[in-house]
């Protein structure tokens, strides 16, 4: 098997996996964006606030359309392949290096944000 045959079939796996959200992830979708509310509850947080420090308890972030998009179709039943074809169709100009790109987002959801995982 050849490097580039490996790859392609490393690929196809990872185009297979299911994903679907973290236990407690609170978000909303306000007019088809979605925003990511996280609890701002460290100890220094809370330690600031009993000395009157105005900390909010929690905090937004908002995803861009793709991302948005993305994360309402992760429902622990479709494949990431399913979920770039309706990108794609959603989003023509989404078209290049789709499922590249897909598939970095969603590590960078599952690794670095812990909004997901993958069954």
């Amino acid at each position: 098997m050849t490097r580039k045959q490996a790859t392609n079939a490393e690929t196809e796996k990872l185009l297979q996996r299911v994903y679907h959200l973290v236990p407690g992830l609170n978000y909303e979708v306000r007019n088809g964006i979605v925003f990511v509310i996280k609890d701002q509850d460290a100890w220094i947080q809370r330690a600031l606030r009993k000395l009157h420090v105005k900390i909010p308890k929690t905090s937004e972030m908002e995803l861009d359309r793709y991302g948005s998009f993305i994360l309402q179709q992760i429902d622990g039943k479709k494949t990431v392949k399913e979920i770039g074809d309706l990108l794609g169709a959603q989003y023509e100009e989404a078209n290049n290096q789709l499922y590249d790109r897909l598939l970095l987002y969603l590590n960078h959801l599952e690794k670095n944000e812990k909004y997901i995982e993958w069954k």
